[in-house]
């Protein structure tokens, strides 16, 4: 009765387990599924000019400065007011003197000349 009720017990586990790998293959293949992938380092040189420095160092205390290219030409008014919101609302560590600087090298090399 014992050696049954081990056999019994043995082929549930297997059952289990074998059931368990196909559905998590079957899982691995559907989309929407979790997939990893290595992205490539890609780093964005920053125009030279006054200040830049100081935007590579506060900037990317929070975000890269890669996204610094991408963004629209803006007037000096609409740097100054980004930079603003990055320091009111999200905590930006910036002096006032050093958001001077980042604004002003911000509509020298990024923005309209306005």
């Amino acid at each position: 009765m014992k050696t049954i009720l081990v056999l019994m017990l043995t082929l549930v586990l297997a059952t289990g387990y074998v059931y368990a790998q196909e559905a998590a293959s079957k899982a691995a293949s559907r989309p929407g599924s979790l997939h990893s992938i290595t992205l490539p380092a890609i780093h964005t040189e920053l125009k030279e000019g006054e200040g830049r420095t100081t935007v590579e160092t506060r900037c990317a205390i929070c975000h890269s400065p890669d996204y610094i290219p991408m963004q629209p030409k803006l007037t000096k008014a609409q740097w100054t007011a980004t930079v603003n919101k990055m320091i009111k609302v999200f905590g930006a560590p910036v002096t006032p003197e050093e958001a001077e600087k980042i604004i002003s090298y911000l509509a020298a090399g990024y923005g309209t000349g306005n």
